[in-house]
C-alpha cells in the first residue's frame, strides 16, 4: 500500500448548524486577514486527545459555545500547503446546535451571521469550504428529505473524452450548446484553426478560438473572456477536481497509448534505473502505465504508483504544480521514472522529491539520465540568498480559479509587515513580466502557478521566488531541506 505524504500540521473546522429550517454559522475574518467568511477552524494541539476534542476547544475559544448537540465527522479531508510552507491537513465536522444563538467572538473574527445553506455557500471564499458545506447539506437532506425543486437546473459539469473524434462530437451535440470555445496548449496553436472548423462542421454550432494558449486546466478562459459561450473545449489536459467550473467543460485528454511496453522496459533496464521504482506520467500516457508496469515487473522491478491529493484526477498522474502522487510513495522507492515527453514535468518532479529522476519518452524510445537535482536546488538557494536584504516585496496573485491563492498572499503580506518589510499585492489573471516592469520593489514572491518562478525567472527584471523560498528569504524556513511549492 502506498504511504500517505507526511503531514506537518493537523487542523479542524466545524460547520455549526441548526435544523428546522437549516441555518449555518459563518464568521468573518478582519481586514488584515482578508475579510472573508469562513467556518470555525483551528490547529490541533499536541495536548488535544482527538480531532473532535480539538474542534470543541476551538469552538469554545472562537464562539463561546460549549453546549453542542453533536460533533460528527463529515468524512471530508483536505491536504494543503499552509502559510508557513509546511504540509497541513484539515478535517471537517458537522456540529449541531439546538438554536441559532449569538456567539461571543474572539479577536480572530469581526462579525458573524446565521445563513441558509445557499447563502452560506455563496459567501464562503474557498472552494474547499463550499464542497464541505455541500457534504453537510447532503447529511441534513438525508435526515430531512425535501421534494425536488421544479425549477432546478443542472450546474456546470465536466465531460472527459480521450481525444478529438466521434466521442467528443457526440458529447457536444448532446450538450445542445449555443456557442463553443476551443482552447489548446501552446504546442497545438498551429492546429487550432483546423480543429475549430472540424468541430463546427461536426456539431453545427459556432466555435471560437481562445487566443490564450492553455498551460493547464487551471487557467482556462473565463466567461468574460469568451462571452456568449456555454461550452468550453480544453485540449491536452485532465480536469483538476478542486477547480470549480463556470460552464460545461469538455476535457479532451489527448490520450496516446503509443510505445511498446516490452521495448520500453528493456530500455529502462539497460539504463540501469534502480529496481525499486516510482512511476509518474503525464495524462497523455497514463493508458500505457498498466502494460508498462507489467513489463517492468517481469524484469524484476518493484514499481510503486501513488495516489495524489485533491488536485490530481488519476493515480500516478503528474501536474507541473503538483507531484503528490510521487510524494506518496517516495519512502518506498530508490528512484522515479517519468513517462512522457519534454523536460517540463521531470524538472518539476526533481524539485519535488529528493530521489533521482529519470525520464522516458515513450514515443521516441529514449531514456534521459537523472536530473542533477543538487544543481537545481543550489541555483534556487543562491537566488533566495540574494533576496535576504530585500525590504520591498511584490506579491503576485492570479485570479484564475485554479491558481488563486489570495489567502496565502494575504498571509505572506502580514508576515512581511510583521518583520518591518513592505509588501504589496499585484493581481492579474495571467502573470506577465511585462506588466511588472518599473515596479518599485526589490523582489517578487509568486503565489500563482509555482512554475513561473522556476521556469520563467530570467524573464523578470527583479528576482522572483516561490512561496517557500520567500519564507526562507525572510528567515521563517531554513534553506535545507529545499521545499517545492506544491499547489494543492
Amino acid at each position: 500500500m502506498a504511504a500517505e505524504p507526511a503531514v506537518d500540521q493537523e487542523c479542524v473546522e466545524g460547520y455549526l448548524f441548526t435544523r428546522g429550517p437549516p441555518r449555518v454559522l459563518l464568521v468573518r475574518r478582519p481586514p488584515r486577514r482578508g475579510r472573508i467568511w469562513v467556518p470555525v477552524s483551528g490547529k490541533v494541539d499536541a495536548t488535544d486527545p482527538s480531532f473532535a476534542e480539538a474542534l470543541r476547544r476551538e469552538i469554545a475559544e472562537e464562539t463561546g459555545f460549549t453546549e453542542l448537540a453533536s460533533v460528527e465527522p463529515l468524512d471530508w479531508e483536505v491536504r494543503f500547503e499552509g502559510p508557513d510552507g509546511r504540509r497541513w491537513r484539515l478535517h471537517s465536522f458537522r456540529v449541531e446546535l439546538a438554536d441559532a444563538a449569538t456567539p461571543r467572538l474572539s479577536r480572530e473574527h469581526d462579525s458573524f451571521a446565521w445563513f441558509t445553506l445557499p447563502e452560506a455557500r455563496a459567501r464562503l471564499y474557498y472552494p474547499d469550504n463550499q464542497e464541505a458545506l455541500d457534504r453537510l447539506a447532503e447529511c441534513i437532506a438525508s435526515a430531512l428529505p425535501a421534494p425536488p425543486r421544479a425549477d432546478a437546473t443542472p450546474g456546470p459539469r465536466a465531460v472527459v473524452v480521450p481525444r478529438v473524434g466521434p466521442d467528443l462530437f457526440a458529447a457536444l451535440r448532446a450538450g445542445n450548446h449555443r456557442k463553443l470555445a476551443l482552447q489548446v496548449p501552446a504546442g497545438l496553436v498551429r492546429n487550432a484553426h483546423d480543429l475549430a472548423a472540424q468541430i463546427r462542421e461536426a456539431v453545427g454550432v459556432p466555435v471560437v478560438i481562445a487566443a490564450r494558449a492553455c498551460f493547464g486546466a487551471c487557467d482556462f478562459p473565463s466567461t468574460s473572456e469568451t462571452p456568449g459561450v456555454d461550452g468550453l473545449i480544453v485540449l491536452g489536459h485532465a480536469q483538476i477536481p478542486n477547480v470549480p467550473l463556470e460552464r460545461t467543460t469538455y476535457f479532451v485528454e489527448m490520450r496516446d497509448p503509443g510505445g511498446d511496453p516490452e521495448h520500453l522496459a528493456e530500455l529502462t533496464e539497460a539504463a540501469h534505473v534502480p529496481r525499486r521504482l516510482g512511476l509518474v506520467a503525464s495524462v497523455q500516457h497514463l493508458d500505457l502505465v498498466p502494460s508498462f508496469v507489467a513489463a517492468l515487473t517481469r524484469r524484476g522491478y518493484a514499481v510503486s504508483l501513488g495516489s495524489g491529493d485533491r488536485r490530481l484526477q488519476y493515480p500516478a498522474q503528474a501536474l507541473g504544480c503538483n507531484y503528490t502522487s510521487a510524494e506518496a510513495v517516495e519512502a518506498d522507492v530508490d528512484a522515479f521514472l517519468f513517462l512522457g515527453t519534454g523536460r517540463f514535468h521531470p524538472l518539476g518532479l526533481a524539485f519535488a522529491v529528493d530521489k533521482p529522476v529519470w525520464s522516458l519518452d515513450p514515443l521516441q524510445g529514449a531514456v534521459e539520465p537523472p536530473i542533477d537535482r543538487g544543481a537545481l536546488v543550489r541555483r534556487r538557494q543562491l537566488r533566495v540568498a540574494g533576496c535576504r536584504d530585500a525590504r520591498r516585496w511584490g506579491i503576485l496573485v492570479s485570479t484564475f480559479a485554479g491558481q488563486n491563492r489570495n489567502g496565502t498572499a494575504l498571509s505572506l503580506q502580514a508576515r512581511a509587515r510583521n518583520r518591518g518589510l513592505e509588501a504589496e499585492l499585484f493581481v492579474a489573471d495571467r502573470i506577465d513580466p511585462r506588466d511588472l516592469e518599473g515596479r518599485d520593489v526589490q523582489a517578487f514572491v509568486n503565489t500563482a502557478c509555482p512554475r513561473i518562478a522556476l521556469d520563467d525567472a530570467e524573464l523578470y527584471a527583479k528576482p522572483i521566488l516561490t512561496v517557500p523560498e520567500f519564507l526562507m528569504a525572510i528567515g521563517e524556513l531554513p534553506l535545507e531541506p529545499y521545499r517545492f511549492d506544491t499547489y494543492h
